[in-house]
């Protein structure tokens, strides 16, 4: 996909289909998804991705990153993951013609915790994790609640609502303007720690057991400290995506 900054931190929960793997199963699948970026003249496209998932007992790979379970198991509701996950997705000069004389912000690698906490249908989620690669050198934290609404006998609708927070070495690394980098349309700007709320949904219909169709969307509020960067142009961001996967 078309690298992104903030979509990239709530689609990354909602590409995945919303039916639980089981353990030892691999997944496989593949479409096309569509982004609106908050930077000015983003080139947003829609491009086509490629999924592939597998999820162990206690280990798991796929678009919400490597994760190992910690604590908890399938039959008890709480469970805690070590998890690895690029949250910061860079951009490239020409990515946006706003961005001529800019350097080059790169994506990250980050580790951290991720909990879930299930409930009957209602799942809590929260997450911490910090940039390991020498990127932005800050931390992310995401708090979010989701429901799992059957429809019909095998469709599952998956609404999500949830906060994430982005340190200022996060939001200046990705929305700042350093010094050098000012012009008489981009003002230097130095951001600061920022939150941004969000509502999403993931719906998962199989058409049989193997075989099964995926949609997701969500819809991010920016912070403040990301909205008055002369970099954006918007206060809101979103994500769509629509494919199939197979399980085996």
């Amino acid at each position: 996909m078309q690298k992104m900054t903030l979509s990239g931190l709530i689609a990354s929960t909602l590409l995945i289909t919303s039916a639980p793997l089981l353990a030892g199963e691999f997944t496989v699948g593949g479409g096309a998804a569509s982004f609106k970026s908050p930077y000015k003249d983003f080139k947003d496209t829609s491009s086509a991705y490629l999924l592939g998932a597998y999820e162990g007992e206690n280990f798991s790979v796929g678009s919400e990153g490597i994760n190992y379970r910690l604590l908890g198991d399938d039959e008890g509701p709480f469970s805690l993951y070590a998890t690895l996950v690029s949250v910061g997705m860079g951009f490239e000069t020409d990515d946006s013609p706003f961005f001529a004389g800019m350097e080059e912000r790169d994506s990250s690698f980050d580790l951290g915790l991720s909990a879930s906490y299930q409930l009957g249908d209602s799942v809590i989620g929260a997450s911490v994790l910090h940039d390991i690669s020498g990127a932005h050198e800050g931390f992310t934290a995401d708090l979010n609640y989701s429901y799992q609404l059957p429809l019909g006998e095998t469709a599952m609708f998956v609404p999500t609502v949830g906060v994430n927070y982005l340190s200022k070495e996060f939001t200046d690394y990705y929305f700042g303007v350093r010094a050098s980098e000012a012009t008489a349309s981009r003002a230097a700007y130095k951001a600061d720690a920022t939150a941004n709320a969000y509502v999403g949904y993931s719906l998962d219909m199989p058409l049989n057991d193997s075989w099964s169709i995926n949609h997701s969307a969500s819809y991010i509020w920016l912070g403040d400290e990301i909205t008055d960067s002369s970099l954006v142009d918007r206060d809101t961001s979103w994500f769509a995506s629509l494919g199939v996967a197979y399980r085996f």
